[in-house]
């Protein structure tokens, strides 16, 4: 710990001294002590430095001596000592821009000696810096014993907090608070943090707190920050130390955890992606592998999948913001759907695969069928009404396969659930929710729509509405097959179709006309029917 201008004047030849100037800031830090009897450059190192001088090269030359106080002042000198003998007094305009600059100018009497006051100020320097090692060094076994304890961020957050006697806060680089003591208002972290441009230790006086990075990774990586409020920035040299050494046993907490992280997240990618795509497996092999890893998969019945909507656009759109950027997008999106799913149903299993994350709730076998949708569905909205004001412009949409009864049989529900979401993008549906029975249909007709003679087929029914439709800006398919929709219901329709219904009777009585054909007799209903879905999915 180095010592304060205010400790100075009560050490060696400086009692004798008499202070000019700068009173409200005798606080300041007085790390090093040398000797200024040339004229200041701005390239000189004085953070920290008290200086002797007799302004012996700036006798008698006041705008000169005014300048280096600025000077001084501006580079963070921590305090100027005049010894009178060269120069007897000096002006009241010299004084005057030290009070303004707020640099303490302190006099001492020619028979005062350079040497009885360095010496003294060097060892007391030395002391403070020697208690100040001791100290880091105790502190530093201090929290890092909390965390070879396995106590965790919390308990560094109440060490630190014991330490300082200021409030704390570890969040991570999104600002969500992972630790603080006391209690902290976690509303306006990532602002807090977002004023901060540099690294190391700084502290910013629009919001009142120190702020540290915490670096893991062999990239140095910033993984989160250290938050410290000090309105007064009164926080001594210890404080700093206690708050450095906490940044530092933080990141190898979190270097900890991210490893291990990775490895369980490792391990349930591998076992999800054997047992939803891989070759089958015995109902007790499945279950036993689940076991390991902390899962129930007695009790799962259904899966759903959590994407991310045109996340790839958004990457090409902001690829100047680096691959870090969408990791910590990825990163927040795996957090926020855990987050929803373990306050809604907590023995849900919750794993990130790509771009999506496989959701799997967890409903007792006595729960009935209707009831479990119902509990699904309305989880699904709880999704996707907690996520997007954390992911930027970003939303999600959720894709829900059917439900079996045999954990073996999961696999269905998961390609049934990534039918549902690829066909979502065939169809433009806005809908966030998509359930794979709403669109089974569709999903079918897409695996074989695309053969020639499946098109054939298509244009023979159809072909003459499409080439109508082409040629006059119409949408004679589009009410054709929102008929259908509606068990041809023509009030239904009509109001699906956003039109009276005088309108709906025009535009079939148009369809049979085109056609040459009554597309609503017997069979045919079918054939129309499926030719309009095929129509649907040929356009998207």
């Amino acid at each position: 710990m180095a010592i304060t201008v205010r400790q100075a004047l009560n050490i060696g030849g400086l009692q004798k001294g008499r202070l000019l100037a700068g009173s409200k800031h005798l606080d300041r830090i007085i790390n090093h002590v040398n000797i200024l009897e040339a004229p200041w450059e701005p390239f000189w190192e004085t953070q920290d430095h008290l200086f002797l001088t007799s302004f012996y090269a700036l006798r008698d030359n006041t705008s000169l001596q005014i300048k280096s106080i600025q000077g001084l002042a501006e580079q963070g000198c921590a305090a100027l000592v005049f010894q009178k003998g060269i120069q007897d007094i000096l002006d009241p305009l010299v004084v005057q821009q030290a009070e303004e600059s707020g640099l303490p100018l302190i006099e001492v009497e020619e028979s005062v000696a350079y040497p009885e006051i360095i010496t003294p100020l060097v060892q007391a320097i030395s002391r403070e810096k020697t208690y100040l090692l001791q100290r880091s060094q105790e502190i530093h076994q201090r929290l890092t014993g909390l965390i070879l304890g396995g106590d965790g961020l919390q308990a560094v957050a109440d060490a630190l907090h014991e330490l300082i006697n200021r409030p704390v806060a570890f969040v991570n680089g999104w600002g969500d608070l992972l630790a603080g003591a006391p209690q902290v208002n976690s509303d306006n972290l990532l602002q807090e943090i977002l004023q901060f441009a540099r690294p190391g230790l700084v502290w910013n006086k629009a919001s009142g707190c120190w702020l540290v990075p915490l670096v893991t990774g062999k990239q140095n990586e910033i993984d989160g920050f250290v938050l410290v409020w000090d309105a007064e920035q009164s926080a001594n040299q210890l404080d700093l130390t206690a708050i450095e050494q906490a940044a530092t046993v933080a990141s190898l907490e979190l270097a900890k955890q991210r490893a291990v992280l990775e490895t369980e997240r490792r391990l349930k990618r591998d076992f999800l992606e054997d047992m939803l795509t891989g070759e089958h497996h015995s109902v007790e092999a499945l279950l036993a592998r689940g076991r390991s890893l902390g899962w129930d998969l007695q009790h799962k019945r259904v899966v759903m999948l959590v994407d991310l909507n045109e996340f790839e656009a958004y990457y090409l759109r902001h690829l100047e913001k680096g691959e870090a950027h969408f990791q910590h997008i990825k990163q927040r999106f795996l957090r926020g759907v855990s987050r929803v799913v373990a306050g809604e149903n907590p023995l849900s299993i919750v794993v990130e695969r790509s771009d999506s994350i496989v959701v799997m709730p967890h409903f007792a076998a006595e729960i009935p069928l209707t009831q479990a949708q119902r509990a699904t569905h309305a989880l699904a909205e709880r999704i996707c009404a907690g996520l997007p004001e954390t992911l930027n412009e970003l939303s999600v949409s959720v894709a829900i396969g059917n439900f079996y009864d045999e954990v073996v049989r999961l696999r269905h529900s998961f390609e049934e659930a990534t039918a549902a979401l690829e066909i979502r993008l065939h169809l433009g549906n806005p809908e966030a929710i998509i359930w794979y029975e709403d669109v089974a249909l569709y999903v079918l007709l897409k695996r074989f729509s695309d053969q020639s003679e499946v098109n054939r087929w298509r244009e023979q029914i159809l072909g003459r509405l499409i080439i109508y439709d082409q040629n006059n800006d119409t949408e004679l398919i589009k009410t054709l097959e929102t008929y259908f929709d509606a068990n041809q219901n023509s009030q239904q329709a009509a109001r699906d179709l956003f039109v009276h219904p005088k309108t709906l009777k025009y535009r079939l009585r148009r369809i049979e006309e085109i056609l040459g054909i009554n597309p609503f007799k017997g069979d045919r209903q079918l054939a129309f029917y499926l030719a309009t879905k095929l129509t649907h999915l040929h356009k998207s």
